[in-house]
């Protein structure tokens, strides 16, 4: 079975409003020094799915590789490489880290978003080829 355009974008726009909600909540949740289960299964998402997802999302190739394991591989990658960054730099704040990475996120997400949806023809409706003239 072949995917039309359209699903593919439909899919794009709930992956990527799905990871926005994470990280915006997740976000909520830390500078409200919020603790708990609903925090560590959102960090969880996190740190599985948003910041892969923002790349994927801005990078249409690799998106057609897969629109939820590659975001799954780059995150991990990703938050590895700029904790370990941040530890031989020593200047390790993982907070710090980790709001940045979530805003960073948020605005890729939005941009992808943006973009996937700045050019999309009007999907057919009941009227597609219907003309209408005017009688004088």
């Amino acid at each position: 079975m072949q995917e039309t355009p359209h699903l593919v974008s439909q899919l794009g726009n709930v992956l990527d409003l799905s990871a926005s909600l994470i990280a915006a909540s997740l976000l909520a949740l830390s500078y409200a020094d919020e603790s708990g289960l609903p925090r560590i299964l959102l960090a969880l998402a996190f740190a599985f799915f948003v910041p892969g997802r923002a790349i994927v999302t801005n990078w249409p190739r690799m998106a057609s590789w897969s629109e939820v394991a590659m975001p799954m591989v780059l995150s991990l990658a990703l938050l590895t490489l700029l904790a370990m960054i941040t530890l031989w730099a020593r200047v390790w704040k993982p907070m710090d880290l980790f709001q940045v990475e979530a805003w960073l996120s948020l605005a890729g997400l939005c941009l992808g978003i943006a973009l996937r949806n700045r050019h999309r023809p009007a999907p057919p409706g009941p009227a597609a080829g219907v003309v209408i003239r005017r009688s004088r």
